[in-house]
């Protein structure tokens, strides 16, 4: 055995062989080696590791082997996400393509084939509806949903990653379609529309909407206790964003409030129409009246989130700053509010137009040297250079 008080009194002459005994954390660690020589230089390399705080044997463990269906089973038994029936309908898809594979056999080719395959299916079928002039109830999945599947996976992927169970996520090498964002809301004019073919009761809803600014889930699931009239808000104790939110109430939206009795016999502010101690079925009420309302207003690519848009855009068209928009909307990024920014009064025209060589270009009622109106001539007094096309009577004069 090797000297017990010098600097290699780790290096072990046991059975025959070298050995280079450690202590981690309490727990003792052997390593074997060819000679002394190497005993010795693996003992101070490891030393070095241990003191510079690289040393994790826990890496070099094999992840337990299991199943991609097993593992999306115990993710959604955990899961507290909001969309948890979405998340459902993905696991399910997953498990029917991957399931019975284990979780370290998943490569990224496989993950990219399967991306291939759902982008050529979705365009065969596009291609056959095309040819049959009809539309199909089988339409594939679009570029969206395809993220949305992937996006799934690579999120209980990094979690097995965190638990051990993989030594990478796959899906680290897989890029996601890009998606075109669609902003659609609707105009004064569609508005006046949609309100002529609704009931009172009906359109009281959807203006609550614009006014609000609200998902159609924190709407229709809107307590009386989460209203105060006194302070003009809104409290959302668990919305999307899973932070307590307050919504302040317009004018128009406290007059929609008090004009409900609903307080006097249901919790609900929009209470279902069988049973007052149920809130109102959200995708019962579109099916019923805000479809139908639609196609008799002749309005086309518009859903319930549309005039979550339209409160937005009505508010950034009135001159209301971003930040504010923000806060009103309760978004968490202000990159998502930025999807309105096109639409504020004046964007990027003054910006564009302060380095302009004729000014702002500002329609006031005097005329300034150098402004846009000095600058513009009739094109009649433009002088024409020769050589470049057929003289004519006023350019040879």
């Amino acid at each position: 055995m090797a000297r017990q008080s010098g600097k290699d009194r780790g290096v072990v002459f046991k059975d025959g062989a070298w050995w280079v005994r450690l202590y981690v954390n309490g727990r003792e660690k052997w390593y074997r080696a060819d000679n002394k020589t190497q005993a010795k230089a693996l003992y101070g390399r490891l030393r070095a590791e241990i003191r510079e705080g690289k040393y994790f044997p826990e890496k070099f463990r094999q992840p337990k082997a299991i199943t991609l269906r097993a593992w999306i089973t115990r993710y959604l038994e955990g899961s507290t996400n909001r969309g948890l029936a979405n998340e459902r309908r993905y696991g399910r898809r997953w498990s029917l393509l991957l399931g019975k594979r284990l979780l370290s056999e998943i490569t990224t080719e496989d993950l990219r084939h399967i991306q291939a395959k759902f982008k050529a299916h979705t365009q065969r079928l596009r291609e056959k509806n095309q040819k049959a002039k009809k539309k199909s109830k089988q339409r594939g999945l679009r570029d969206s949903s395809i993220n949305r599947h992937f996006a799934f996976l690579r999120h209980a992927l990094m979690l097995a990653v965190k638990d051990g169970k993989m030594s990478r996520n796959p899906m680290a090498g897989v890029k996601f379609f890009p998606e075109a964002q669609r902003t659609r809301f609707l105009t004064n004019p569609e508005l006046k529309r949609l309100k002529g073919v609704m009931s009172k009761t009906e359109w009281k809803l959807v203006a609550f909407a614009v006014e609000t600014g609200l998902r159609r889930e924190e709407q229709f699931s809107l307590r009386w206790d989460q209203v105060s009239l006194e302070t003009s808000t809104v409290t959302l104790p668990l919305p999307k964003g899973g932070k307590t939110r307050h919504v302040p109430l317009t004018e128009g939206a406290k007059c929609i409030l008090r004009s409900l009795d609903s307080f006097l016999r249901s919790p609900w502010v929009f209470p279902s129409l069988g049973d007052p101690m149920r809130p109102m079925d959200s995708r019962a009420f579109m099916r019923r009246a805000y479809e139908p309302a639609l196609r008799k207003a002749g309005i086309s690519g518009a859903c319930w989130h549309t005039l979550r848009h339209t409160a937005a855009s009505r508010r950034i068209m009135a001159g209301v700053d971003l930040f504010s928009v923000k806060e009103f909307l309760g978004h968490q990024d202000i990159e998502t509010t930025l999807r309105y920014v096109h639409l504020a009064p004046g964007h990027l025209k003054e910006a564009v137009n302060r380095g302009s060589l004729f000014g702002t270009g500002s329609k006031t009622g005097s005329k300034e040297k150098g402004s846009q109106a000095d600058c513009s001539q009739p094109l009649a007094k433009v002088a024409r250079p020769e050589g470049f096309e057929p003289p004519t009577l006023r350019s040879v004069v």
